[in-house]
């Protein structure tokens, strides 16, 4: 595998049910072929949760997801091509895959992957710019140990950074 290939979804997906015993798949389920309840057809995150306990089983075919889930009770066989799911992981651990390439556009701006001249900040994360001084520094160590050694006295701990306005 080249550096810029990534590794087929079925197989991620497989490996992480065999080892995480449960994922969730991100996937946009406005993508041709995929089959979930129509109220959800319309999403282009959705998050669905595959478990090595349900009761039926998943099969993981050569272009496809298949299984029956349920949705708040209601059980529906769905059906999600590979090309739709961008997203792989256990939400417990984190471990899984992400897909950028196979993400909509919407997703991406969600998670903060579009470039940033498509995004707009919310006016609170806007900070003021930072004055800079030759005599100032943004943070200073907390006294954790340091004068300590000087005593030949047990350390209090670890230093600590404090930031500094």
């Amino acid at each position: 595998m080249d550096k810029y290939q990534q590794p087929y979804k079925g197989v991620v997906i497989k490996l992480l049910l065999e080892t995480e015993g449960r994922i969730m798949l991100c996937l946009d389920a406005t993508y041709t072929g995929v089959d979930v309840p129509s109220r959800f057809k319309k999403d282009t995150n959705l998050m669905l949760i595959l478990n090595v306990n349900m009761p039926n089983p998943i099969d993981i075919g050569v272009d496809s997801v298949c299984s029956e889930l349920r949705f708040g009770g209601i059980p529906h066989y769905c059906k999600i091509p590979y090309d739709a799911i961008w997203s792989a992981f256990n939400p417990d651990t984190n471990h899984g895959m992400m897909w950028p390439d196979s993400m909509p556009e919407e997703a991406l701006k969600q998670h903060g992957l579009a470039p940033l001249n498509e995004l707009t900040l919310p006016p609170k994360i806007v900070k003021k710019p930072v004055k800079k001084s030759k005599k100032a520094t943004p943070f200073q160590v907390i006294d954790g140990g340091a004068s300590a050694k000087k005593t030949n006295q047990k350390p209090a701990g670890k230093p600590k950074l404090k930031i500094v306005d």
